[in-house]
């Protein structure tokens, strides 16, 4: 069952979904389950796409995917356009300032693959750029959104809370460059991983996740609980899958987090 959710993009559209209501929480605010949704039906959009476009790295990366995908390209692809323009058309009913917020995994893709300078790169040439533009566009996402919806006030807070998506999406991508260093390098893909080996990306994810601390003296009452709890979580989780896992046990830890969260917040506070 947990395969299927994987493979199919529904468990990483649910990330979105429990990240954005986590988004609210950071913010003080009360969370409106169908902005989450939104977010939910982008996730499961871009995501699923992805999985299409990568179909080739999978036959080594996660051949579960791959034998998912094969025969359903078309199923796929349907079903991810039209979740995007149904996240589209939600938007537009609820909370139609958003708009901007929700083409911005769309605009972040085109400016990733597109020559922007003559003898300059491309961003997706550039190793790192892939993590930072990923985590920016769902930082900006999972942070805006809720700002939007509730007319919270522009604020320190908001910077806090989307540095706090940001840093926690980066290290996610990297955590998924590790699982996919074997299939990245047959195809001399220049991720962090393939660049610096191992070692040193652990120490910089460990680096990076560590920053997060000092973000707690600007937190308040349950949510420095809460936060200390996702920064424990997160170093935990770096350190354990440094090493060659199964890969769907990353998409649990990793993508499972932002549940997992919600349900102790929901519980305990």
């Amino acid at each position: 069952m947990f395969t299927f959710l994987s493979v199919s993009s529904l468990f990483i559209g649910g990330t979105g979904f429990f990240k954005t209501y986590i988004g609210f929480i950071l913010l003080g605010e009360v969370p409106e389950l169908i902005i989450c949704f939104i977010v939910f039906l982008i996730s499961f959009s871009v995501y699923s796409l992805d999985k299409i476009t990568d179909i080739d790295k999978d036959v080594i990366n996660v051949p579960q995917r791959r034998s998912f995908i094969h025969g359903r390209r078309g199923l796929i692809l349907s079903t991810s356009l039209a979740a995007y323009g149904l996240a589209i058309i939600l938007t537009l009913l609820t909370t139609p300032k958003a708009v901007p917020i929700v083409m911005v995994p769309i605009i972040a893709n085109a400016f990733y693959g597109m020559k922007l300078l003559p003898g300059v790169p491309r961003l997706k040439e550039i190793t790192m750029m892939k993590n930072v533009v990923v985590a920016l566009t769902w930082a900006l996402i999972t942070t805006m959104m809720p700002v939007i919806a509730t007319g919270h006030p522009a604020g320190f807070d908001v910077v806090i809370v989307g540095y706090f998506m940001f840093v926690k999406t980066f290290v996610d991508t990297i955590l998924y460059d590790v699982r996919d260093v074997e299939g990245d390098r047959l195809n001399r893909i220049g991720t962090v991983p393939v660049i610096l080996g191992l070692r040193k990306t652990r120490a910089l994810l460990v680096a990076v996740n560590i920053t997060l601390i000092c973000m707690l003296p600007f937190m308040y009452g349950d949510v420095i609980t809460l936060v200390s709890i996702l920064i424990v979580y997160g170093l935990a989780y770096t350190l354990y899958l440094m090493k060659k896992r199964d890969p769907l046990i990353l998409d649990f830890l990793v993508e499972g987090e932002w549940m997992l969260a919600t349900l102790f917040f929901l519980f305990y506070f």
